[in-house]
Formats: structure tokens, sequence, C-alpha cells
């Protein structure tokens, strides 16, 4: 039988959004421990999101390998291979432009 416990941090019955970090500090995405998982999730979101940019990514440094980053100018989608230099493969083209076919 499972007992319902009290969290610590917001005085109520603990459920998922209670759920606290207790790992080492991520200084890439500045989570703390002690964080809780809504704020650690957001955090990652907000830091591994897919740049973009008009051009290719010549100078931007990817923030973790397998970034993408889209190169909005040329319709190309790049990805990061390095955290130390900026160093990307392209990965894909893609067009903006839209086919429409009607039926006879």
């Amino acid at each position: 039988m499972r007992i319902a416990e009290i969290c610590p941090t917001c005085a109520t019955y603990i459920n998922a959004s209670c759920i606290l970090y207790d790992g080492l500090y991520l200084s890439t995405i500045g989570v703390s421990p002690l964080d809780s998982l809504e704020v650690v999730l957001s955090k990652i979101n907000d830091t591994y999101a897919s740049q973009s940019g008009s051009g290719a990514p010549t100078t931007q440094i990817p923030l973790y390998i397998g970034q993408k980053y889209i190169d909005t100018l040329n319709s190309k989608i790049w990805v990061g291979l390095s955290t130390t230099e900026p160093i990307w493969a392209l990965s894909a083209s893609y067009s903006t432009t839209s086919t429409t076919t009607t039926a006879p």
C-alpha cells in the first residue's frame, strides 16, 4: 500500500510535478539540483530547440551534437557535428513551394 506524502516544496500531496532534479548542475542548460521537473523540461525545450538563420551556420558552434539548423535563405537543414568548433553537415534541402493537383 502506498502512503501519500506531503511535498516539502509545495506543501501538497506529492505528484508528478513534485519531482525534483537530484543530479549534477547542468551549466549548459542552467539546471540546478532541486529544480522541479517542470523547470527542467522547460529549460531543455528552450535550449535544445532547432536554430535558424539566413545562410549556412559557418560561425555558429552547435550547442550539442545533432542540433538542427534551418537555413531559411537557401532552404537547407544542417546538423551540428561538434560542440567546440562550428562544424555542420548538410542534412537535407527542402522546398518552400507547394503543388496543387486537381482531380479529373
